[in-house]
């Protein structure tokens, strides 16, 4: 059984047990053997604790989040907030938004919440999105108004920047004085300098932060900056890290459980920060590693499970496993209460964990474990300095599968100066493990590194070119690598159902290739390749039939993928399948692409190939897109669907492809403030007046084709 099958919207709080004296000295007595004092230095929140303070705090998460679970560091401020004497109100406007888009259909041929689609929240394309939540967003600002808070503070996520920045500004429309703060993910980075309509960024932990930012507004002091005062951001001062397990437990008071999809389950953590120094992770840039003592972690387990009926965890700790003995206390404590819990959490493989180690995860209620493996390859490994080996990960899911402790991966493909060997030496460690409870092999992360990073301060080192993109750097050999290819392709999740395990639950990054496309069968599915062998270059770029980026990746892009998983595991056949019905079943009727299209392949062991495939588009007709075009209080207007077909098509045909983006910014643009900070400086009248006769001719001609292709040759070890 893996974790996600613990779901109990029935469940009811068990009966909290009578207190007994000789029982909790039993359980000290089996964590004290693990648990051990708390680290020196560290320092208790630096507030002075009072009540009926006068200041007034909002606290809200907004759309789009994992609706999994109760919001946990939203919890976590108020209960820091409250017990420093101010008022606090908690919003979770995220799951309110879910379960009315589940309620009320609405009419968009995507799931918002989607872990893949989270780019509709993003810019231009949240506009489709917008219309649906502002209703939403108003209730929740006149709730807030009632409230009368001096201050609002968001949780800043990449995906939900931009229903923030607009109820920021609609907040203060209607309350001039109140105070605006965010922090969370999106602002660690250290370029981040926040957006005019925020008062205060925090980078890195908040509770510190904003209990100090709240006594400045209460004594009405300025607040003291890391920064010079323009910047807004506030950071925890690096030699006052604060002792985790002093901090109260969260506060759910404002939470409905049963909205969430997990209504018998809650996040938690035991740690912050990571013990390792990974070359690729910026992570010991914002925070230093500490963790809870064991009894603070069972003390909040023991509160959820018997005040809300909680049983199902999600520990959020970069790595569940920094403390090897206060996670073996912890667990411990949980078997000597006799909790009925599960959990999981995200963890590093370790040497240390042995079968007995298991044993007591197991038997203190962990059912999956989330290995950052990263590698398969020990070259790619020692050049991350991920200090494990292949043969230590080996020996955790073996005996992590014996003991009953399931197994998710996640993986990096691309580090620098990794090839197409180091590849299939990742992809035959994951055939080796594929029984040893994996249940998941996670989607591949292509490589690309924060400048914050050690391979990003030292890219001369790592053989890196300096690449400006979002703040990204990029190898020098992947441009034209097998690896860039499989990167670009972003398909690498289809793996999983590669490797025929029999439990997956992760899906595929490319939406065009689910599992229904495809049917894959090796010639020999035990064979195992030692890879003694050694690589030659070879031109994976078997055709140019002059269809642009519809080819690349039906056949360019694919077929270096197929050549590694016939090095790796020999002969096989595969039929890949696109049809109209499929792609409409999944996209719905605003597919913008539909075709009928079939790619056989069958190569033996020893490299002999044949393929065949053949692609057919017949163009439908489409009235009813709506293609309108007028002028506005002065301002030049386009309606045109950014998703209709005939933008998709010009897009796939690369017929002036540069132009198809700028013509969809167009068409998206409904701010005219914007007007001039689009980075391909597309809102320009002429280029408005060009795009539109593009469309329109477009729009009128007939982009159906057909093609199809034959080959035959071999591969060579």
């Amino acid at each position: 059984m893996g974790f996600f099958e613990f779901k109990d919207p029935d469940r009811e709080k068990p009966e909290k047990p009578t207190f007994s004296e000789d029982k909790h000295t039993a359980t000290l007595a089996a964590i004290a053997k693990y648990s051990k004092p708390v680290q020196k230095g560290l320092q208790e929140l630096t507030i002075d604790y009072a009540v009926n303070r006068k200041t007034r705090v909002c606290l809200a998460l907004l759309p789009e989040w994992d609706p999994s679970f109760p919001p946990y560091n939203v919890a976590k401020l108020a209960s820091a907030i409250k017990r420093a004497g101010y008022a606090c109100k908690s919003f979770d406007i995220n799951v309110e938004a879910f379960s009315r888009y589940d309620k009320e259909k609405w009419p968009i041929d995507f799931n918002p919440w989607d872990p893949l689609r989270d780019w509709h929240w993003i810019g231009e394309h949240y506009i489709d999105i917008h219309k649906h939540l502002e209703p939403i967003l108003y209730e929740y600002i006149e709730q807030i108004e009632k409230f009368k808070p001096d201050v609002v503070g968001f949780s800043l996520y990449y995906c939900n920047e931009e229903p923030c920045k607009w109820m920021a500004r609609e907040l203060k429309r209607r309350m001039p004085n109140v105070k605006i703060i965010v922090g969370g993910p999106a602002t660690h980075a250290s370029y981040y300098k926040g957006e005019d309509v925020y008062d205060f960024v925090v980078n890195g932990e908040g509770e510190q932060p904003l209990l100090l930012m709240l006594a400045s507004i209460e004594g009405k002091k300025n607040i003291e900056y890391n920064e010079d005062a323009k910047s807004k951001i506030i950071r925890q001062p690096e030699n006052q890290r604060y002792n985790l397990s002093t901090l109260p437990l969260p506060d759910y008071s404002d939470f409905d459980f049963t909205k969430y999809k997990f209504p018998n389950g809650a996040l938690c953590e035991i740690s912050r920060g990571c013990i390792a120094k990974c070359t690729f992770c910026e992570e010991t840039h914002f925070w230093k590693y500490r963790q809870r003592n064991a009894t603070s972690t069972l003390d909040e387990i023991e509160h959820m499970y018997y005040e809300h009926g909680t049983n199902v965890f999600w520990f959020i700790d970069s790595l569940v496993n920094g403390n090897l003995n206060e996670l073996r206390g912890f667990v411990k404590g949980v078997a000597e209460k006799g909790l009925d819990i599960h959990w999981t959490g995200y963890s590093r493989c370790d040497g240390r964990m042995d079968a007995e180690f298991f044993k007591d995860l197991k038997a203190g209620g962990c059912e999956v474990l989330n290995y950052g493996i990263e590698s398969g390859s020990q070259k790619v490994l020692d050049a991350m300095d991920k200090k494990v080996k292949v043969e230590e990960m080996e020996a955790n899911f073996r005996d992590g599968f014996a003991a009953g402790v399931d197994a998710m991966t996640n993986w990096i493909v691309g580090f620098p100066n990794e090839g197409p060997f180091e590849l299939e030496e990742t992809l035959t460690f994951l055939w080796r493990i594929r029984n040893q409870g994996l249940i998941a092999v996670s989607q591949g992360t292509g490589f690309s590194v924060g400048v914050d990073t050690i391979v990003g301060q030292n890219f001369d080192k790592f053989n890196l070119l300096p690449f400006y993109y979002y703040d990204h750097w990029i190898t020098k050999d992947l441009k034209q690598s097998i690896v860039h290819k499989l990167i670009k392709m972003k398909c690498f999740s289809i793996f999983t159902d590669f490797l025929q395990t029999d439990k997956i639950c992760s899906l595929p990054t490319r939406w065009n290739l689910r599992k229904k496309h495809y049917k894959f069968e090796f010639n020999n599915p035990n064979r195992l390749n030692t890879l003694e062998y050694d690589f030659e270059n070879v031109d994976y770029q078997i055709i140019k039939p002059n269809l642009g980026a519809f080819a690349d990746s039906l056949v360019n892009e694919i077929w270096p993928f197929l050549r590694i998983m016939w090095r790796t595991r020999g002969g096989y056949k595969l039929n890949l399948i696109f049809n109209k019905e499929l792609e409409y079943e999944e996209w719905g009727e605003r597919n913008a692409a539909p075709l009928n299209a079939n790619y056989d392949f069958e190569i033996d062991d020893s490299g002999n190939w044949t393929a065949d495939f053949w692609w057919d588009y017949q163009q439908d007709k489409y009235d009813t897109w709506d293609d309108k075009y007028w002028i506005e209080n002065g301002v030049e207007k386009m309606s045109v669907d950014p998703w209709s077909p005939v933008w998709a098509i010009m897009d796939f045909t690369r017929d002036n492809g540069n132009a198809v983006i700028r013509a969809r910014k167009l068409a998206w643009m409904k701010d005219p403030a914007k007007k001039g900070k689009d980075p391909y400086n597309a809102f320009d009248s002429e280029i408005f007046k060009e795009q539109q006769k593009q469309f329109y001719r477009f729009r009128d001609t007939d982009l159906s084709f057909k093609y199809e292709w034959q080959g035959s040759g071999k591969w060579d070890r």
